[in-house]
């Protein structure tokens, strides 16, 4: 049998490692104004990952890119419209819809062309955690918030300076029971008897 973490991995694209162009930093930014055209660029690791030509319109902005490598590129050159909705205390939220099946979305995700999630088919990293792995992340989440160092083998023992006593009491009896959890999953995943 396997070791631990051995099986199969989440086969799905993973959301946080792919090009995402996200309506309300475009709003935020001040780049949804008809009659825009720009460059938006993303990198990784401090290399560069991808460039995109934006030209705006007041209904629709066009994506201008290429896609593939070598032999393999293909130039792009397509609409997405835009869809506004009005929020309840005035004004107006702004939207894309997808290219493909028209839903309403904030993010599209980048591969031959920019989709909303569910037509690139795209996973949250979340999605691929098993129960080990969620326990570990909340507690980590949480150890954080009381700036203590992440893993079980840390005690949380101070608490944060302009924290109340007894909101640090909650959260250290929170990383308790998570981690309990965890190492009761993990006894059970190796068949240890506690």
């Amino acid at each position: 049998m396997g070791g631990f973490g051995s099986g199969r991995p989440g086969w799905r694209p993973i959301a946080e490692h792919m090009l995402r162009l996200d309506v309300r930093r475009l709003y935020r930014e001040g780049w949804l104004r008809p009659g825009l055209a720009f460059t938006l660029k993303w990198s990784w690791r401090d290399e560069p990952a991808g460039n995109i030509n934006i030209v705006t319109n007041t209904d629709s902005i066009r994506l201008i890119y290429t896609h593939g490598s070598g032999e393999n590129r293909e130039a792009m050159d397509y609409a997405v419209n835009l869809d506004r909705t009005p929020c309840h205390y005035g004004g107006t939220r702004t939207w894309f819809l997808c290219p493909r099946c028209g839903r309403r979305v904030g993010v599209l995700f980048g591969g031959k062309r920019f989709l909303c999630r569910y037509c690139q088919d795209v996973a949250y990293a979340v999605e691929n955690e098993n129960k080990l792995d969620r326990l570990l992340r909340r507690s980590n989440k949480l150890r954080e918030r009381v700036k203590a160092r992440a893993g079980t083998a840390y005690p949380v023992t101070f608490k944060p300076k302009g924290m109340h006593q007894r909101t640090f009491d909650r959260i250290r009896w929170e990383i308790q029971e998570l981690e309990a959890g965890f190492w009761l999953a993990a006894a059970e995943k190796f068949n240890f008897t506690v």
